[in-house]
């Protein structure tokens, strides 16, 4: 490919996208003589493949982890709506099976929540903190009222 033809390219990528492609270390010579000219063009500083190792590995939080089961799909994803207001990185897994299949729910384990590692232990307070109640609303409660 010519040096004019990667120009074309990176001219088509936003300023992340080239920065990120230039930091990779994955372009050829020619194709990274493009990029960094194109970074240069719009004033941009050219990053060092060290600067993306490092926001590379920040990314990462650990492998998923299976934080609680339920039975019904309904459950496992109030509880993921909640961890996730509450801050934690959570999904609710198996939950088209469990509904398709609702008989072989028990024998699948259920629908899980998973979290990433970094988060179990913050995960884990905020489902003891749900299961005791505190996240509940009063009776009266009244949502125009609290508005300001």
């Amino acid at each position: 490919m010519a040096t004019s033809e990667f120009g074309a390219l990176f001219e088509m990528l936003n300023d992340r996208e080239l920065a990120d492609r230039v930091a990779s270390g994955g372009l050829t010579v020619e194709a990274e003589a493009a990029a960094v000219s194109e970074l240069v063009r719009r004033g941009l500083p050219v990053p060092s493949r060290a600067e993306a190792s490092v926001a590379d590995e920040g990314d990462y939080q650990g492998d998923m982890t299976i934080v609680a089961r339920y039975l019904t799909p309904t459950e496992a994803h109030m509880l993921c709506s909640c961890l996730n207001a509450g801050g934690v990185p959570a999904e609710a897994g198996d939950t088209n099976l469990v509904q398709a299949h609702s008989l072989l729910a028990g024998a699948v384990g259920g629908a899980s929540i998973r979290v990433p590692a970094n988060y179990v232990a913050e995960a884990r307070e905020l489902i003891a903190a749900f299961k005791r109640g505190d996240f509940a609303l009063d009776e009266d409660f009244n949502s125009d009222e609290s508005s300001p």
